[in-house]
């Protein structure tokens, strides 16, 4: 809920900084980086499926805090820089939810049963 709560301030206070990367390149990069982390960390966690693709999940958008950290020491919150990371987040979490809502309805299925003969 903080991730949320924090990326809609950022999308909010930076919107036309986020509009200004539309088409770029930035955005593919952003996404293309959620979707390795989902990969690396449902491929590197150990344990039953329901673990792995929720450490997956995690993986791919849990790190806005350092770099918000290291954004406020080293740019002094510059606008436009909040505005890249908002965009960059908002694609990492484009890339998660429909990998999670693909393998959460594989998690759904009833479990096929065979025939008797």
């Amino acid at each position: 809920m903080t991730f949320l709560t924090v990326l809609a301030g950022m999308l909010l206070g930076n919107w036309h900084d986020v509009l200004a990367l539309l088409g770029s390149l930035a955005l593919l990069a952003g996404f293309v980086l959620a979707a390795a982390a989902f990969a690396a960390g449902t491929l590197l966690t150990t344990g039953p499926p329901v673990r792995r693709t929720t450490m997956g999940g995690i993986a791919a958008v849990r790190n806005a805090g350092p770099a918000l950290a290291a954004i406020g020491i080293a740019f002094s919150g510059q606008p436009a820089i909040l505005g890249a990371l908002a965009a960059v987040l908002l694609s990492g979490l484009a890339a998660a939810l429909p990998i999670a809502a693909v393998l959460n309805s594989h998690r759904n299925r009833p479990p096929t049963t065979r025939r008797a003969r």
